[in-house]
């Protein structure tokens, strides 16, 4: 026994020098010590104690396994017999200690993130903020995943509408949740109908009010990592009794003069809007007789049949350049702002660790609505986000890539946070309190009062997207409120007022 403490003596040190990584990367992280940006001390720590935490669960674990577990003969073997088996044992052994510190290297990651201190989140001058939890996760497995937020306010009431499901992938159990509250406050929220599709994941609401009836618009998936195809719809006069889902069809041009329904294309994240109460206009993504890449700009008056007004992003044919979530908000001159979330504007894709060629592309109509400007932005990739107005002026909820590494890194931190929508930029402005899987919001703007729905991983964690996602994905909605004015005066002090 003392020999083979002796032989493990240098692994055992690393391993509590590894500890002690861990401890102060903890703590950087909780007091926000270059927890971001390009010199993150806390992801480089992350690197450096899992890597010595990695070295030294290995050589433990072989060098035991070596000298006890499959212990026999060391003499050295002449014989191609011999040989062969002293090989064998010794693949065996690495084998064997390959796998099971990894696997123990995982459980200490996933034990550090669940454990780590949670950042301190300070509300901005002048906002006034006040979050609480509006939905939560429950003690339902199969059900504690809450998410993909709508929030509307009809009736002198709010109406929610949120996934309910047990994770962030497909979930073909899942369903929809209509809720209501007379105030959005924590306790006041009653479910009044659920909306499911037999054989379908369904996720990513928009609800809104076309000719005093209220609209559902959904997105059903079949495939595990989610990539819905087409858009459903459902209607409702009080809220709580809806229609059989059906297939939104869409009548499209092809630019030489003809039209044709299609059907392959997915509504954005903002519910059809409208000006006038006469004509109501939605953002979608699809694919043009199924071969080009386009987010385009539709009309209806009735919520039912929808037409193409404008091209609004053209990929080009690359389906890595796709738009997808976009975003919509009226100008004071009438015109459109769109923010279009794009997963890379190169060829480098980087799906897993990211790209820094991610980003959110700002579109601004002009010419009625027909024609489009663009500007990209590459601070962020404004997943899951909603646009509203202040004062004349456009604001967002959506995600915050905080990193470390690149835009979409799947072991990333990530925010629900609010900027400013300028035509050429975005101005990050406050996050929210919120971690790991997040974001997907809704708002709605009451009486001087920005109401934000959206969801996350408990606020008492930090986790990273992939760990909030896949491991540890139960989630709640919360509600954060703020003022309207006061937004608009600390936007003022973040370089709001450079047009």
């Amino acid at each position: 026994m003392r020999k083979l403490l002796k032989k493990v003596k240098i692994p055992l040190i690393l391993i509590l020098i590894s500890i002690g990584l861990m401890i102060f990367g903890g703590i950087a992280n909780h007091f926000n010590f270059y927890s971001s940006g390009p010199f993150n001390i806390v992801f480089f720590d992350a690197i450096i104690f899992a890597g010595l935490m990695f070295v030294g669960i290995f050589i433990i674990l072989y060098i035991y396994l070596h000298d006890v577990v499959f212990a026999f003969s060391h003499k050295p073997q002449s014989n191609l017999k011999g040989k062969i088996k002293t090989l064998l044992r010794n693949i065996t052994v690495f084998i064997f200690a390959l796998v099971i510190s990894l696997t123990s290297l995982l459980g200490v990651m996933l034990s550090y993130y669940y454990t780590r201190p949670a950042p301190e989140f300070e509300s901005p001058p002048f906002v006034g903020l006040n979050t609480w939890t509006a939905i939560p996760s429950g003690d339902q497995l199969e059900k504690h995943h809450k998410s993909n937020t709508e929030l509307l306010y009809y009736n002198n009431s709010f109406w929610m509408v949120y996934q309910n499901s047990k994770w962030h992938l497909e979930d073909k159990n899942g369903e929809l949740v209509v809720a209501w509250s007379p105030n959005a406050l924590e306790g006041t929220w009653q479910t009044v109908a659920r909306i499911k599709v037999p054989g379908y994941d369904v996720r990513d609401p928009l609800l809104t009010v076309i000719n005093d009836t209220m609209f559902i618009y959904f997105l059903p998936n079949q495939q595990f990592d989610p990539e819905p195809e087409v858009t459903f719809w459902c209607k409702s006069k009080d809220g709580i009794i809806w229609t059989i889902p059906k297939l939104v069809t869409v009548n499209v041009s092809y630019g030489d003069g003809t039209w044709g329904s299609e059907w392959e294309w997915c509504f954005g994240r903002t519910e059809p809007i409208t000006k006038d109460n006469i004509t109501w206009y939605v953002m979608a993504s699809g694919f043009k007789k199924f071969l080009r890449a386009q987010t385009i700009l539709l009309e209806t008056n009735d919520g039912i049949n929808w037409k193409e007004v404008s091209v609004v992003y053209d990929a080009f044919y690359f389906e890595h350049y796709q738009g997808s979530e976009a975003c919509l908000e009226f100008l004071p001159s009438g015109e459109l702002i769109s923010t279009i979330r794009v997963a890379s504007m190169s060829d480098w894709t980087g799906y897993i660790f990211g790209t820094p060629h991610a980003g959110t592309i700002i579109a601004k109509s002009y010419d009625n609505l027909t024609k489009w400007s663009h500007s990209p932005d590459f601070q962020t990739r404004l997943d899951g986000a909603r646009l509203f107005t202040v004062n004349n002026r456009t604001f967002a909820v959506g995600r915050n890539h905080l990193g470390p590494g690149l835009i979409g890194n799947h072991v990333g931190r990530k925010r629900t946070a609010v900027y400013e929508v300028k035509e050429n930029r975005l101005i990050h402005l406050f996050d929210l309190p919120s971690n790991g899987d997040t974001a997907y919001t809704g708002v709605s703007v009451v009486n001087g009062i920005v109401y934000v729905s959206y969801y996350t991983n408990p606020i008492g964690h930090d986790l990273p997207w992939i760990v909030g996602l896949a491991f540890f994905s139960a989630s709640e909605i919360r509600i954060a409120a703020f003022s309207a004015q006061g937004l608009v005066l600390y936007a003022n002090t973040q370089g709001g007022l450079i047009g």
